[in-house]
């Protein structure tokens, strides 16, 4: 019986909250160091590019094992594997916070590493599960709900470290993140025991692997995360300081007003799967290309605004639009493939995406320590969005198009 069949629609819903709370808890886990980043800073005695390594290391490591991670996942029990590398991740944050009271920052970037490469796994997982238990025609609205975990972890970071990091230092923030994740994976493996949750039947072969890998499509899409995950990570890493240096902010402030960005993106990604579902019919290019058509004068015109009540309404703009693309680009890039190899597609987006994500924080703090401000860094993020409105131009579309996409892939 396949997984369609056997979980009704209220059980998918369920699935995907208790999926929603698993990497949420990873994506706060991720960036805590971006939340307090002058204090982090001072305790382990280091630059602020350096403690941006700690959020980019951990990118670096979804991204070194994302391709071998779709591999697994298109062969093995998803459901197992959450379970384990949840439980495994745990153990990453209960050895995060123990490094980073010793200051022993080296092990810190090794182990936050290798958190990354666990948190592929798991995200990879989730993602092939909720586009398996919703129906073809609700995939991109279970999928974009399940992407809010990843603004709204950014949101959570935000609002509770600065606050959790007064009560019981922010070293110990992290476990705390990973131990929500750890007990969200436990519930949705036991709520899960009754159905049939495979993310396919059949076991693809050599050569569906290499067909993915060739798919020029796969790897459009590819490179379009590595612009919208570039973007995102370059607002919510350096946002927090920003605030701080160029508006007066205090720390709990920035964290609450850096807050906002992610906020808005959880409502903008649960309704851009809506929209493209129920009122464009599956096609997914219309809200990329839009997302980043939005965006790239936005970025222009934060450097320039003056006032607080401006810039709150700007960050919201931006943060809804963002989010809205990169949420689609999750079923769109599952969309031009097999099912069964559907996990090796999203694998490529993740490894392109991911290398986006990492290279960001690490760009943008090596141009505002050589500039001495932050003009450059958004005129490298106007870059990016720039680029990322050509190149949406140029990917055809889904939906109505997909036997197309798929004969020429």
């Amino acid at each position: 019986m396949s997984a369609r069949r056997s979980v009704k629609h209220r059980d998918a819903w369920i699935i995907a909250v208790l999926l929603w709370f698993t990497t949420a808890g990873i994506t706060a886990f991720e960036l805590v160091p971006a939340s307090v980043l002058s204090v982090v800073v001072e305790d382990l005695g280091v630059t602020q590019t350096s403690v941006s390594w700690l959020v980019s290391v951990f990118i670096l490591g979804m991204a070194t094992v994302a391709i071998p991670a779709g591999l697994l996942l298109d062969r093995h029990d998803n459901r197992v594997i959450i379970l384990i590398s949840t439980f495994a991740f745990l153990g990453t944050t209960l050895v995060t916070a123990y490094l980073s009271v010793r200051n022993s920052f080296q092990l810190l970037v090794l182990i936050r590493f290798l958190a990354g490469t666990l948190n592929v796994i798991i995200w990879t997982a989730s993602v092939n599960i909720v586009g398996t238990t919703f129906v073809r025609t609700r995939q991109g609205t279970g999928i974009g709900f399940l992407s809010t975990s990843i603004p709204g972890g950014f949101a959570l970071t935000h609002l509770l470290t600065p606050s959790l990091a007064e009560i019981i230092s922010w070293e110990w923030t992290f476990a705390v993140y990973g131990g929500l994740t750890a007990l969200a994976g436990l519930g949705f493996w036991v709520f899960t025991r009754p159905f049939d949750v495979r993310t396919n039947v059949e076991v693809p072969s050599r050569e569906d692997f290499m067909t993915v890998l060739q798919n020029r499509y796969v790897w459009g899409i590819g490179v379009l995360a590595f612009a919208a995950f570039s973007l995102n990570m370059f607002f919510n890493n350096w946002l927090p300081t920003y605030l701080v240096a160029e508006h007066q902010f205090s720390l709990t402030q920035s964290g609450a007003f850096a807050a906002v960005f992610p906020a808005i993106g959880m409502v903008a990604r649960m309704v851009s799967g809506s929209i493209s579902d129920r009122l464009l019919g599956g096609r997914r290019k219309p809200i990329v290309i839009g997302s980043f058509v939005v965006i790239a004068p936005i970025i222009v015109a934060i450097p320039l605004i003056g006032t607080v009540v401006l810039l709150l309404v700007a960050l919201v703009i931006a943060g809804f639009v963002t989010q809205m693309g990169v949420a689609l680009l999750l079923p769109y890039v599952r969309e031009v493939v097999e099912t069964e190899v559907a996990g090796t597609a999203l694998s490529v987006l993740n490894l392109v995406g991911f290398l986006g994500a990492f290279s960001a924080p690490i760009v943008t703090g090596v141009l505002i320590e050589a500039a001495g401000g932050y003009g450059t860094a958004f005129a490298y993020a106007t870059v990016l969005a720039v680029f990322g409105i050509g190149l949406s131009w140029l990917i055809p579309d889904v939906g109505p198009g997909r036997d197309m996409i798929e004969a020429e892939g």
